[in-house]
């Protein structure tokens, strides 16, 4: 698995190892009603969201599995408890505000405009070039290669090939959902290699393409947003959420969107993009049809023949 979800895992475990000590129970091997019951006091006294839960009972499993004990998370007690667990949320989960390819371009327009510092002085004419210029190969970048922000904080100028079309090919060398390491390449149009090349100066294959930290690339991509006038809700994620909804809106189907945002289930690209999808039902092609244009008409004509019966 990656670094970060092993440490996230390893904050879990700490949190439910700390709860047994205190309740003195056993947590390894833990029973099945102990591990419902501290789920069930996360939920009801704390309000952790189900989401937070899920991934403290895969925490719980795994420790169980590598001690070669029985998963008590396979239960159904629990599996019931995290189900009661999102009933009671009754909220989707909260999502990153899309970056869509307008999104960028308002980006762009506004990205080299001097900002007020920390002391409200104006930065000058040349360092918000630059700040602009690396803001917008960011973004730029990780809506293409529809990269998450821990693979842009790993990218290297090395894992960037520029074919001969003025395009790119990027190597992604590891992610969330390839720990072991076998790869993946994605695709840059040229728009975004140009403004690579901005930002490159003089820099070896193994340096570090942005040199940021994660966070530091969410709050890059979030200052950008609102110095454009686009509000609140943008992070790290955004870019991948707004080249996703961008594909399903041209009409890319499920299984190529998965394959350019590397992912192995289609629950998430599904719900990135559910407007979308929603857009292009059945209902919505239906109506797209000549049937479904006479049907509209005569709804909306005897809509109005009612309006007028009745003044």
């Amino acid at each position: 698995m990656s670094a970060n979800t092993f440490k996230n895992y390893m904050t879990q475990w700490n949190l439910f190892r700390c709860w047994a000590t205190a309740k003195c129970v056993q947590c390894l091997p833990a029973q099945a009603a102990q591990v419902a019951a501290y789920l069930a006091e996360r939920t009801e006294l704390h309000g952790h969201k189900p989401a937070t839960l899920r991934v403290a009972a895969a925490a719980i499993a795994f420790a169980h599995r590598s001690a070669g004990c029985e998963d008590p998370c396979s239960s159904d007690e629990v599996k019931r408890t995290l189900k009661a667990a999102a009933r009671k949320s009754g909220r989707a989960q909260k999502q990153a505000v899309a970056l869509t390819a307008e999104a960028l371009g308002i980006i762009r327009t506004a990205a080299c405009r001097p900002r007020p510092g920390r002391g409200g002085r104006l930065e000058s004419p040349g360092k918000a070039k630059a700040r602009g210029s690396f803001d917008i190969a960011l973004i730029s970048v990780m809506r293409d290669a529809m990269l998450r922000v821990s693979e842009a904080a790993a990218l290297k100028w090395g894992d960037i090939h520029t074919e001969p079309d003025g395009t790119g090919r990027l190597l992604i060398r590891r992610s969330k959902t390839d720990p072991e390491g076998r790869g993946a390449v994605a695709f840059v149009s040229a728009e975004a290699m140009a403004a690579l090349s901005i930002i490159k100066e003089a820099r070896s294959g193994s340096d570090d393409v942005f040199a940021l930290s994660p966070n530091q690339i969410s709050r890059r991509i979030k200052q950008a947003a609102q110095a454009a006038g686009l509000g609140e809700g943008f992070s790290g994620h955004s870019p991948r959420v707004g080249m996703a909804r961008d594909l399903v809106r041209a009409g890319i189907e499920l299984p190529a969107l998965m394959h350019a945002g590397r992912w192995r289930s289609p629950a998430m690209p599904a719900h990135y993009a559910r407007n979308e999808i929603a857009g292009n039902n059945a209902v919505a092609r239906f109506y797209g049809t000549p049937a479904g244009h006479l049907n509209a008409a005569t709804q909306s004509d005897a809509a109005q023949r009612e309006i007028r019966r009745h003044g």
